[in-house]
């Protein structure tokens, strides 16, 4: 798949388009669990490590893509981008609440995130999505393209998925505006029923608006909204877009902890 450059919204010295940075959902409280979710067992770790590790290595996938790409121009000076890229938490933020917060941070400290606290979880995802897009433009030195946003109690994500929907981010003719500022919107639709999920990539464009979410809506408010015409819904065929919410639904999804997904 061939990648588009976008010069405005690189540093001058990138050989590659701007990265799209990470922001992980992980402060919901689990009313209807009983417990945290985020730290239930999964594959010998936890849900928080699964979703972790699936996000980080479709990251990582997608940026060797770039480097890949970009190669035979730049030599040498790729290999020591990417190496760096692989050491840096920048691109990549945890948002947690008052609920088991230094586990919660352990874990997240360890595969790579940096990690923000939201004191009032009861306020909504939104007040998460908009704590972790304020710290992750805060940590930037140059613009980035767009935002990755997860949640964190989705088990059978994979990086596969992860790679996917960057790359349809990335692959999109028309994504960038005449101002530099990414309009696209990529949303996934799981299994033969095509459910929507989760993790959505808003173009930088939506920064602004992701700092100002309120409630539990998150990012429907822009995805149905004003950004409705800038979407494009990606089909993953397997169905693996589930999270887990009651004690139900995680007894049905670990009758597939097995899967090799």
């Amino acid at each position: 798949m061939k990648l588009r450059e976008s010069a405005p919204t690189g540093s001058a010295h990138s050989p590659f388009v701007s990265p799209v940075g990470i922001v992980l959902l992980a402060a919901g409280q689990s009313k209807r669990m009983g417990v945290n979710k985020q730290l239930l067992p999964w594959k010998g770790k936890t849900v928080l490590h699964t979703v972790c590790r699936a996000l980080r290595e479709g990251w990582l996938s997608s940026m060797e893509e770039q480097f890949v790409e970009h190669q035979s121009v730049e030599g040498e000076s790729i290999n020591r981008d990417l190496s760096n890229h692989r050491k840096r938490n920048k691109y990549c933020i945890g948002v947690i609440g008052r609920c088991d917060s230094q586990a919660m941070q352990s874990i997240l400290e360890e595969q790579g995130f940096l990690v923000t606290r939201n004191e009032r979880p009861e306020d909504g995802q939104g007040s998460s999505i908009a704590l972790g897009v304020e710290r992750l433009v805060a940590e930037q030195d140059d613009p980035l393209d767009g935002v990755l946003c997860s949640v964190a109690d989705q088990p059978l994500l994979t990086p596969i998925v992860v790679r996917q929907l960057i790359a349809t981010f990335r692959s999109n003719p028309n994504r960038v505006d005449g101002d530099g500022l990414c309009r696209s919107i990529v949303v996934p639709l799981y299994g033969p029923s095509r459910r929507i999920g989760n993790p959505v990539v808003f173009g930088s464009y939506w920064f602004d608006a992701l700092r100002h979410i309120e409630g539990d809506q998150g990012g429907k408010t822009i995805i149905h909204g004003p950004g409705k015409e800038y979407v494009q819904y990606v089909w993953i065929s397997d169905d693996i877009g589930d999270d887990v919410d009651t004690p139900e639904d995680f007894q049905r999804i670990r009758n597939r902890e097995s899967e090799d997904v």
